[in-house]
């Protein structure tokens, strides 16, 4: 047995001897790599597979092999039949190609020819070189379906190589292709209704292969709606269903939407698929894709593009009612709206001639009389059913200086009539009958009519004036005396006799002295002193929180509304005119004491229900009986005697009605609320001042529409036939403008629907009567412009 320092000895000596044939082994391998030929499959995988595919019972296919490096030629090489000389780049001896028989998944072996189309004779042995591959030509039969595996063998002189060979065979699948179309389009229907659209999409078997094809489905459908710009959005729709056109026996179409079997199709045939849309919401543009799936094939999709437009009657009844409404619009400020302005303007002439006819005398309310026959005339005529508008602005504006003329005449015959007749002037006179003359007659000139004004203007205003002043002195004096006598020392006489007596004392030294415009001043002073004294006595008889005997608080505020919002005008109404805010003063305080006396009525009625004694009854009857007097005085426009006479009925009930509960109260309900009751003035006396001149109204607008030029020949409507011409211009309008819009909507919207496209087309029918009417009177005024040189100017 050998010990253990040997070991390392022996091992040092085996690897010396292992060394050297491991160093001669690497320096021969790659001259051996080198010298072996690479051959390869022209479409082998990397793991040296080749994958056909083949759709048809008889496979055929070409194979290509190359060789990718050749071996270093050192000598001959023995072949067959003789020593082949080695050329540079060719493999020495050729290859053999062997094809094994293929082996379906079943076992069953199906053999397959092959024929090198280099070789010779049907030869299986051909040269091959770098330069030059070989092509083997493959060809069998393959009974069924599926997969079958060989191989190709390459036999050369330094070895053989084998490659895998793998054949699929796949069923045969029609190839369908859909044929690009142009846009369907479709109209909505009357009303609001869903849409139902067809859109036709035509197909074609490209492959050759006849079969059947699985039913299309419906991927997405997107709508652009007319109102909502380039935005897509997903419509709502109810069902859609697919047809094949002349699908059945008798030339129908075949519903193919729940075809178990799928569509039938030929080879190479055609057909045209159906896509029924039902319950579209809107008009718009639709587009969507149709997916048309073939049993192991490749899907087709198809897109599609569907327009839905309005229906055109819709856009042409739009039009029309633009049209139509541009004719009211035009009919209305051309026609009605100024007839309709001097209509106004006139009546507001009458209201004033009858505010100022009112309050005169029987001589001035005769000839306002005459004035307002006149006035309505005009009226009259404006309201005529004539198209042709024949009052004109300069016929109302004639009126004004009439009106202030019969202002004037007005005021100075009421001035010279309160004087006596001895100191009547005769000059005053005879103007003032003269310009009465002019007056009743309508064909007065105007400028007489202002020559007429000044000269009334320049009356004796002196004389005339001191006249009035001291006539409406003495009738202010004369109310406020009697009013300081009746009320004694209460507030309303205290204040007339302190304040409205001083004041009329100033008024009189002042015509004393001759100072006209003085006492004038002082007297207008005067006269908004005793209205303002009035209307703040009255306030202050309707601030009293406790409500008389017979009203309840809602019918006193009521009352106290009603008549401070009259105070309120009458004061508003005295910045401008104290004889009108005396008279609205009178209409308060009418109103006032009527309200009062009626409820006082209701008091006594009342109280004659539960009246205990036959003496208490009759004093109820006596107060009855002043009431109805009081009443009689209120009708016959004395407020102010009805006011006392309802004083006294006050008394006598609250004397009558002591022994009834709540006398006390009432009592001093009724004096607190009837202060101002009693304070209230009488009817102004015929000299009591009234109105004046009606103010001018606003000027109206210069020169109305020139009248036609008068064209010999030229056959001219009536007015009363204008409403034809009228209708047929706007029936010529309205059909251009239909025609034209129905065109623009066609090429700039075809989809046209909604809300926008309606006011679209409304507008458009608008616009373009506006324009045809615009045209239409521009070549009016061009020809209303043309004059005859014979034709004198007219006299100034």
């Amino acid at each position: 047995m050998r010990s253990a320092g040997t070991r390392p000895a022996v091992t040092h000596s085996a690897w010396g001897l292992v060394r050297l044939p491991a160093l001669l082994l690497l320096l021969v391998l790659p001259w051996r790599a080198g010298a072996e030929p690479s051959l390869r499959v022209a479409g082998a995988s990397a793991s040296n597979e080749v994958k056909l595919r083949t759709a048809s019972e008889d496979f055929r296919h070409v194979l290509r092999v190359d060789l990718l490096s050749a071996p270093e030629v050192v000598g001959d090489v023995a072949v067959a039949g003789g020593v082949a000389r080695g050329v540079d780049g060719e493999l020495p001896g050729g290859v053999t190609v062997l094809v094994d028989p293929l082996q379906s998944q079943d076992g069953v072996q199906v053999p397959l020819q092959a024929v090198v189309k280099e070789a010779e004779a049907g030869g299986a042995t051909v040269p091959i070189s770098t330069r030059r591959p070989i092509h083997v030509e493959l060809s069998g039969r393959l009974p069924v379906t599926g997969d079958y595996t060989g191989h190709v063998v390459l036999v050369h002189a330094q070895g053989r190589e084998t490659t895998a060979l793998i054949v699929t065979r796949v069923q045969a699948v029609p190839a369908v292709q859909f044929i690009a179309t142009s846009p369907a389009v479709t109209s909505a229907g009357w009303g609001w209704s869903s849409i139902d659209a067809t859109v036709r999409l035509p197909f074609k078997e490209t492959a050759g292969v006849g079969g059947v094809v699985s039913v299309p489905q419906l991927l997405q459908l997107q709508r652009k709606a007319p109102d909502m710009d380039s935005a897509l959005v997903q419509p709502r729709f109810q069902s859609v269903r697919f047809a094949l056109e002349g699908g059945k026996p008798d030339g129908g179409n075949l519903d193919v939407t729940s075809a178990d079997g799928g569509i039938p199709v030929s080879a190479h045939g055609s057909g045209a698929l159906l896509l029924n849309l039902r319950g579209l919401e809107g008009p718009g543009e639709y587009t969507g894709t149709v997916r048309l799936s073939v049993r192991s094939g490749m899907p087709v999709e198809q897109p599609f593009t569907l327009w839905v437009s309005s229906p055109w009657l819709w856009g042409a009844l739009l039009i029309a009612a633009g049209a139509v409404s541009s004719f009211g619009v035009r009919l209305y400020s051309q026609r009605i709206r100024p007839r309709t302005l001097r209509l106004q303007r006139v009546m507001e002439l009458h209201r004033r001639l009858q505010a100022v006819v009112s309050g005169q005398g029987a001589r001035a309310r005769e000839v306002g009389q005459v004035m307002l026959g006149q006035v309505d005339g005009l009226a009259s005529e404006i309201r005529r059913p004539v198209r042709g508008i024949r009052v004109r602005d300069g016929d109302l504006t004639a009126l004004e200086p009439r009106l202030r003329l019969y202002g004037a005449w007005c005021d100075a015959s009421r001035k010279l009539d309160a004087l006596p007749a001895e100191l009547r002037p005769e000059q005053a006179s005879q103007l003032l009958a003269e310009v009465e003359g002019a007056l009743r007659a309508e064909d007065t000139a105007t400028e007489q009519l202002d020559r007429l004004a000044a000269k009334v203007r320049e009356l004796d205003v002196d004389g005339l004036a001191r006249a009035g002043l001291e006539a409406r002195l003495q009738d202010i004096d004369r109310q406020a005396r009697t009013l300081v006598e009746q009320h004694g020392e209460d507030s309303l006489g205290f204040r007339l006799k302190y304040e409205l007596l001083s004041l009329l004392s100033t008024v009189r030294e002042e015509l004393a002295r001759g100072a006209l415009d003085a006492a004038r001043r002082q007297l207008e002073f005067a006269r908004r002193s005793y209205f303002d004294i009035l209307c703040e006595e009255l306030s202050a008889a309707l601030a009293s929180r406790t409500p008389p005997r017979g009203f309840t608080e809602e019918e006193w505020e009521a009352l106290t509304r009603q008549v401070n919002t009259l105070l309120e005008r009458a004061r508003e109404r005295a910045n401008t005119s104290v004889d009108d805010a005396v008279r609205m003063y009178q209409g308060a305080h009418a109103a006032y004491v009527r309200q009062l006396i009626v409820e006082l009525r209701g008091a006594v009625d009342e109280a004659r229900q539960v009246s205990e004694s036959e003496a208490q009854t009759q004093a109820l009857d006596e107060v009855e009986v002043l009431l109805r007097e009081a009443m009689g005085l209120l009708v016959a426009e004395s407020s102010h005697e009805a006011a006392g006479k309802y004083g006294e009925a006050r008394v006598r009930f609250v004397s009558a009605s002591q022994s009834q509960r709540m006398a006390k109260s009432f009592h001093l309900e009724s004096l607190a609320s009837d202060d101002g009751g009693d304070g209230a003035p009488s009817v102004p006396p015929p000299t009591a001042p009234s109105g004046g001149s009606i103010l001018a109204l606003p000027e109206a607008p210069a020169g109305g529409a020139p009248a036609l030029g008068d064209f010999e020949g030229m056959p001219l409507p009536s007015p009363r036939h204008m409403w034809l011409v009228e209708l047929g211009v706007l029936a010529l309008l309205t059909t251009v403008a239909v025609a034209l819009g129905l065109q623009l909507l066609n090429v700039f919207s075809p989809t046209w629907g909604g809300f926008g496209a309606g006011m679209t087309a409304f507008l458009w029918g608008f616009g373009l009567h506006q324009v045809g009417n615009a045209s239409f009177e521009g070549i009016s005024g061009l020809l209303t412009r043309v004059e005859r040189p014979a034709t004198p100017p007219p006299a100034t």
